[in-house]
């Protein structure tokens, strides 16, 4: 008969604070299907709670929020777990296999938001997919996906990076924005910077709300009462306008996928079934750093006077 040889899904990905149970499937390739085999978790997770059915091989992984390894990750940044699999024969051979967690983050819009649209502002509570959004690169889109996550007081006093970053008026730039912006930690904003050209090859990038907290102006809102926060998608990963700040639509890579509830993700793959397929990765609208040196590139740059991103806004109404 013997020994068995594990195989199936021995990795996974999980956004912090997202609440979304990693799952997968193992079974004994030589035998497949004939639930011979008796499955155990031999080594534990470090950052999660991993599980498996003892006759299936069926797995389960619970990241555990509280753990300061994690609630220490920025975004942008990746932790990895692992936890050990062993699946027993009847005649008593044995064979181990590790599955790779990545631990990871996502982006949205607090609850209030307004997002310019062909109908002007309009906070993002009120749009519906259909709506007219405008991006700084391809005009009017249309929103083809929004969806809503709750967090209550006790959710971010339990864990305070469900916290959001408040961007005063005006921090990074006159009118941007042109009040003060709540935004998740993970939710990217536009920065141009011509200085950094030599380092990274780019003067414009997406970088991630918390990293500008290193700026005047920007802050972890540690006293946040309960906020919803929302999703916009669209075709493409595009730059659109939140309170007149330049900031990033949904981007449907792996990441920020397993950041949604499961239901949201069965509805984006309903619209969009390439996100589905292996190796998908979208093109983001702007340069992702790669590092915290390309960060840091950006914002010494925006220090140094470099100027923001300052997109023609003649026609957008501004609030009275």
């Amino acid at each position: 008969m013997g020994f068995p040889i594990i195989g199936g899904d021995t990795s996974g990905t999980v956004t912090e604070g997202s609440g979304a149970i990693v799952t997968g499937d193992l079974d004994d390739i030589l035998q497949p299907g004939t639930l011979d085999d008796t499955w155990s978790i031999s080594g534990s997770a470090t950052y999660g709670n991993a599980s498996i059915d003892a006759v299936t091989g069926a797995w389960s992984y619970d990241l555990d929020d509280s753990n300061p390894a994690v609630q220490a990750l920025d975004p942008g940044d990746t932790l990895t777990d692992t936890f050990t699999v062993l699946a027993i024969d009847v005649g008593g051979g044995s064979d181990t296999q590790d599955v790779t967690i990545t631990i990871n983050g996502a982006v949205c819009f607090a609850a209030g938001t307004l997002i310019e649209t062909a109908d002007g502002p309009r906070t993002v509570e009120t749009l519906a997919t259909g709506d007219m959004v405008r991006t700084l690169d391809h005009g009017l889109q249309p929103l083809r996906w929004i969806g809503a996550m709750p967090v209550s007081t006790a959710e971010m006093h339990a864990n305070p990076r469900l916290c959001p970053v408040r961007i005063r008026a005006g921090a990074l730039g006159a009118g941007q924005p042109f009040r003060d912006l709540r935004v998740s930690r993970q939710h990217r904003v536009l920065m141009r910077a011509p200085g950094t050209a030599a380092v990274c090859g780019q003067t414009e990038a997406l970088i991630p709300a918390i990293k500008l907290t290193a700026l005047p102006g920007v802050r972890v809102e540690k006293t946040a009462r309960a906020i919803v926060y929302y999703h916009l998608l669209l075709d493409a990963h595009e730059v659109i306008f939140s309170d007149g700040a330049a900031t990033e639509s949904l981007l449907t890579a792996p990441v920020g996928m397993q950041a949604l509830p499961a239901a949201a993700r069965a509805e984006i793959t309903a619209l969009f079934p390439e996100v589905a397929a292996p190796g998908h990765s979208p093109r983001p609208a702007r340069f992702l750093p790669r590092n915290g040196q390309e960060i840091r590139a950006f914002l010494n740059a925006f220090r140094a006077d470099a100027a923001p991103p300052r997109p023609d806004v003649s026609q957008i109404p501004q609030p009275a």
